[in-house]
């Protein structure tokens, strides 16, 4: 029995190779760009906004937080 036929990619690394210009962009935003990318060419824009959601919080918290740790980590080292 041809399994193959049945799956809609014949391996892996077709998915790879499909998402891999998102993993240029960093191992969160990356695949957080890829759900609104392909959600919203898949027909569903509902999933797609909230990974935007989720993107824009990540893209403006994340420095927010790494600003916040510099005090205390320069203060260790001194």
């Amino acid at each position: 029995m041809d399994l193959s036929s049945q799956t809609p990619w014949r391996s892996g690394a077709a998915h790879v190779a499909r998402l891999a210009p998102f993993f240029i962009l960093g191992p969160v935003s990356g695949p957080l760009t890829a759900g609104v990318v392909v959600n919203f060419r898949g027909g569903r824009p509902f999933l797609a906004s909230l990974y935007g959601i989720v993107l824009a919080g990540w893209l403006l918290l994340a420095p927010i937080e790494v600003i916040h740790m510099f005090p205390t980590t320069l203060a260790r080292f001194l």
